[in-house]
């Protein structure tokens, strides 16, 4: 048992390092002036989701970048609340150029899947900008993408996703925290030339290279995924033009869950989805992360139940201290702001919830916009 903490603990020090080293290789995009060029389609799949989508639409209104540049495609995916009327709502009454709304056409296990795809047969436009209903956007994403294609030969961009947390709670600061750390974990891993992972609330690529992929084909009896698997697709069909666009300013930030039931859904969601993953890193990367947060439990309880007190404290901050020292640097970059006290309940919730939402995911359901889905 010792011997196992002890690897478990070292692989995951290791393995924050590399992702530090990889988050600091991968070069920062200066934001340039220049004449707009690209022609993106925004596509949005949304269920019930009357709550955010006005927020989005403020948001999606005030891009810096020319209208006629731009197509809007909301996507239905049979909404059972006000959605729909929220939308045509503000389409009636701000007049935008270019926005549509469809309704989505059940083909597979995946919603979003098939609504992404509705939309991409559908999409005016070469570039494919993907969002979810519940974020914002920055007002200069679609203008630094823009610039990016022009300077970078790309199939598939991917960009940083923030929680936005309600300052008055916990729940809210524990999703900023992870959502930071994914981040630096994504951006670390493009960095080291070994991409794992992306967030669909922030992924833009050329619809010739989905259609090239044969888009979600192969992986849409996963309900999630839209994002991963693309991403493993693009990169191994073009090698070189899969890329970060790492800018503090080019940000999409996602509306916070405000229930730790609904937290702990949205993780089984995303934990689900990595075991159809191909990636021989992503795995890896899954088990030492796993291994690493059931080894801190043993260690919380071993602590007082060994002689080995010393020894077993060591490891656990040797744990904190590869988790703490990988944040703040992260956060040195988005510059987002942390309370300590935050900071340590976490280092004590988040192996409780890992540990937990592996074995869902691995063996349970998951609930996703009012239905149930299996691994």
């Amino acid at each position: 048992m010792t011997w196992f903490l002890l690897i478990s603990i070292g692989l995951y020090v290791v393995l924050m390092g590399l992702f530090g080293i990889g988050f600091f290789r991968l070069k920062t995009f200066a934001a340039q002036n220049g004449k707009p060029k690209t022609k993106f389609t925004l596509i949005i799949p949304f269920r019930n989701e009357e709550e955010n989508l006005p927020a989005l639409m403020q948001s999606i209104s005030k891009l810096k970048y020319p209208e006629k540049l731009i197509e809007i495609l909301f996507v239905n995916d049979a909404s059972e609340d006000a959605s729909v009327t929220v939308i045509q709502k503000f389409i009636l009454k701000r007049k935008p150029k270019d926005w549509s709304l469809i309704d989505n056409e059940r083909k597979s296990s995946s919603p979003k899947k098939d609504a992404i795809t509705l939309a991409i047969s559908r999409a005016k436009h070469d570039w494919i900008c993907t969002t979810d209903a519940d974020c914002t956007l920055s007002e200069n994403l679609l203008k630094n993408l823009d610039t990016f294609i022009q300077n970078n030969p790309s199939k598939l961009i991917a960009g940083p996703v923030l929680a936005l947390p309600d300052n008055r709670f916990f729940i809210s600061h524990y999703q900023l925290l992870e959502s930071l750390t994914l981040a630096g974990v994504t951006m670390g891993a493009f960095g080291m030339g070994k991409p794992l992972m992306c967030n669909g609330a922030h992924l833009a690529y050329k619809k010739a290279a989905f259609e090239a992929v044969n888009g979600f084909e192969g992986n849409d009896h996963i309900a999630s995924g839209d994002d991963l698997f693309l991403l493993e697709k693009m990169q191994a069909a073009f090698p070189g033009k899969v890329h970060f666009l790492k800018n503090k300013t080019q940000v999409v930030y996602t509306m916070a869950e405000k229930k730790w039931s609904a937290v702990v859904q949205q993780r089984v969601r995303w934990a689900a989805k990595t075991t159809g993953s191909k990636n021989i890193f992503s795995k890896v990367t899954g088990v030492v992360v796993l291994a690493a947060n059931v080894s801190l439990l043993i260690l919380f309880w071993m602590l007082f139940q060994s002689e080995s007190g010393v020894f077993f404290l060591i490891l656990i901050i040797l744990k904190w201290g590869a988790d703490e020292i990988f944040l703040y640097q992260i956060n040195a970059f988005f510059k987002r702001e942390i309370h300590w006290v935050y900071l340590r309940l976490m280092a004590f919730l988040y192996p409780v919830l890992t540990t937990y939402i592996a074995v869902r995911a691995l063996f349970g359901s998951y609930k996703w916009k009012g239905r149930t889905f299996k691994k």
